[in-house]
């Protein structure tokens, strides 16, 4: 466990020194051209990833709807918040991000 410097001394926990020689100019440089080329590579399969990733949500929703009659049971609950959380951080989230603009079928939308 890490434990923080008290906040009248300035130096850095041993779980953090690794800061101290971190280049965040490099990483910036990194992710921004791991971003490119994940950009040029965006295509057909992954239309058919999201496609799948909806498809499976959307069987979440639709369980946990028909399974809600039972009322406090792990079935419904398991797949409603399954369904929300897949529909925020796989779906919306990667969309309102821009992630499938380059591939939309409509690209004067």
């Amino acid at each position: 466990m890490c434990n923080a410097s008290s906040p009248s001394e300035p130096k850095l926990a041993k779980c953090d020194e690794w800061v101290k020689d971190f280049d965040f100019d490099e990483f910036t440089r990194d992710m921004k051209n791991l971003g490119d080329e994940m950009e040029k590579n965006q295509g057909p399969a992954d239309v058919r990833h999201l496609k799948k990733m909806v498809m499976w949500s959307n069987a979440c929703g639709i369980v946990g709807m028909l399974t809600m009659g039972l009322g406090v049971h792990i079935v419904p609950i398991f797949a409603l918040s399954t369904f929300t959380f897949t529909r925020w951080t796989m779906i919306a989230h990667h969309t309102c991000h821009g992630g499938y603009d380059k591939i939309h079928p409509n690209k004067k939308r």
